[in-house]
């Protein structure tokens, strides 16, 4: 699986992988060599590659840099250039960028996320005003309407790949709700496995996804649209920071043991109770994804699974009033988090996590 990274994003995506390797070529073997590139002015600098690697060069000749995963299971970042020696250092100009990762070996590793992303499901009530209140919120771009009707939008983060996504729903419809769309590597095959987890396919679509419904109800895709960097929290005026990075599964008595085991064995992602309080039960986010999964046992029935957004703050407080601002309702508080409802009722926390992290502060 191959992600195009843009020329003009390379400056962005680079300072997320350490060093990596020049591969060059005397025309029979070929030489690889560590090396910690610079981007300057929009070249790769590499400082003393060895006379090797110079000599398999000479001018204007074809090489590859390849920056392997900082994470198990990630991507790697393969950069394609000509190479042009400059003393003692090789100055590569780049042609092509692509950040990539095996297919899938097994049908398990074919259902389990390599990104999830949130979709906000409004009514059409909420359409004319929710996106760009999103937007705001979330130090996002708005960007263009797409869809046969003008239904979808997403939030464009300032860095990274996009993980929230605005939807409108038809009149009549379930009132303003939340679900995640997987990304996989085969959403078909993935498919089968929710299946014998058992989830209940909606609706498979000519376009290669798929909509589920876990056995708790909790609508789903799964996707294969690539992504895989991780946007940074958004600094606001005053200093603080925050951003969306968690998904809060609100999940009735009766239904959570199921559900537990259904969105553990589907991800991947083992479960770890929360040591605050007995009715959270977190999934342990593997690097590099955008959203934590934390299932939450309600104290009352409901007829289905439910889900809401949290944010991670690091000054709770003065995000608040950022939102009051912007036009939310402050509907109550606990001991680590504040519940809110945007301007058209849908529901949301502020929690007390770190940002960067995602995990609460010792």
């Amino acid at each position: 699986m191959s992600i195009p990274v843009a020329l003009t994003d390379l400056a962005g995506v680079l300072p997320r992988f350490g060093t990596g390797y020049l591969l060059t070529t005397d025309g029979e073997r070929v030489k690889a060599v560590h090396v910690a590139p610079r981007l300057l002015d929009g070249l790769l600098r590499l400082a003393g590659p060895g006379g090797g690697s110079l000599r398999n060069v000479g001018e204007g000749a074809a090489v590859t840099l390849v920056w392997p995963p900082r994470d198990d299971p990630g991507f790697s970042l393969i950069v394609d250039g000509t190479a042009a020696p400059d003393g003692d250092d090789l100055v590569v100009t780049p042609t092509g960028t692509v950040l990539h990762k095996p297919v899938a070996a097994s049908d398990e590793g074919a259902a389990q996320p390599f990104w999830i992303t949130a979709f906000l499901d409004l009514a059409p009530a909420a359409w004319a005003s929710a996106p760009a209140y999103w937007a705001a919120l979330t130090g996002s771009t708005l960007s263009d309407l797409r869809g046969a009707d003008d239904e979808f939008a997403t939030l464009e983060p300032a860095d990274g790949h996009a993980h929230l996504k605005l939807q409108r729903t038809t009149a009549g419809s379930d009132p303003a709700r939340l679900h995640l769309d997987l990304h996989v590597p085969d959403p078909a095959t993935a498919a089968t496995r929710a299946v014998a987890l058992g989830a209940i396919v909606v609706h498979t679509s000519e376009h290669g996804y798929v909509v589920l419904r876990s056995p708790g109800g909790l609508p789903f895709c799964l996707v294969a649209h690539p992504a895989c960097l991780r946007s940074s929290p958004v600094e606001h005026d005053g200093g603080h920071r925050s951003l969306v990075d968690q998904v809060c599964l609100d999940i009735p008595p009766r239904l959570f043991d199921a559900e537990l085991a259904f969105w553990s064995t589907l991800t991947g992602w083992a479960p770890r109770p929360s040591s605050t309080s007995a009715e959270f039960t977190a999934l342990h986010r593997p690097a590099g994804q955008p959203l934590r999964l934390l299932l939450q046992r309600l104290d009352d029935d409901q007829p289905h699974v439910g889900a809401h957004l949290d944010l991670a703050c690091s000054d709770r407080a003065a995000e608040l009033e950022r939102h009051l601002a912007l036009g939310a309702t402050h509907v109550a508080d606990h001991r680590h988090c504040s519940v809110l409802a945007d301007p058209s009722g849908t529901p949301y926390c502020l929690t007390d996590r770190d940002p960067a992290t995602g995990l609460l502060p010792d």
